[in-house]
């Protein structure tokens, strides 16, 4: 009977490593060799920090819409506020001097898959992308 073929290599496009065992990318992007629970509660300990809450608060209530749908056409509620930039690649300050949008489950999921491949998108009219280089100027002007 036939079998599926193991993935050995890495899910990064063009990447020849071999991947890591717990899942699909090499260690260079992103692999994991054992359990990260520890690591990933102090993570999202700051999402219940008091000054996050305000943060989310208000940037829900000044764009109560899913950005991304919104530049589509399409009228959507915002449920999650996303880090324009992913505060855990750039640093702690990012977490709140950051910039900010309102997307829907769908949209973020699909824009955090871009991070993924280096693509930090924020979604406006027209759509634009960001290098990490560029967040520093648009953050902090310096």
């Amino acid at each position: 009977m036939p079998t599926v073929p193991s993935q050995s290599k890495c899910a990064h496009l063009g990447c020849g490593n071999e991947r890591s065992p717990l899942n699909s990318f090499c260690m260079d992007h992103g692999g994991k060799t054992y359990n990260q629970t520890s690591k990933r509660k102090q993570f999202n300990a700051k999402y219940n920090q008091a000054v996050w809450k305000k943060i989310r608060i208000a940037q829900l209530s000044r764009q109560p819409l899913c950005q991304a749908c919104t530049v589509r056409g399409r009228v959507t509620q915002a449920t999650v506020v996303d880090h324009v930039f992913p505060w855990n690649q750039i640093g702690e300050q990012a977490f709140v001097a950051n910039i900010f949008q309102s997307l829907c489950p769908e949209c973020h999921s699909v824009k955090t898959g871009l991070e993924q491949t280096g693509i930090f998108r924020h979604y406006k009219d027209p759509p634009t992308d960001y290098a990490i280089e560029n967040w520093r100027q648009t953050v902090f002007g310096a």
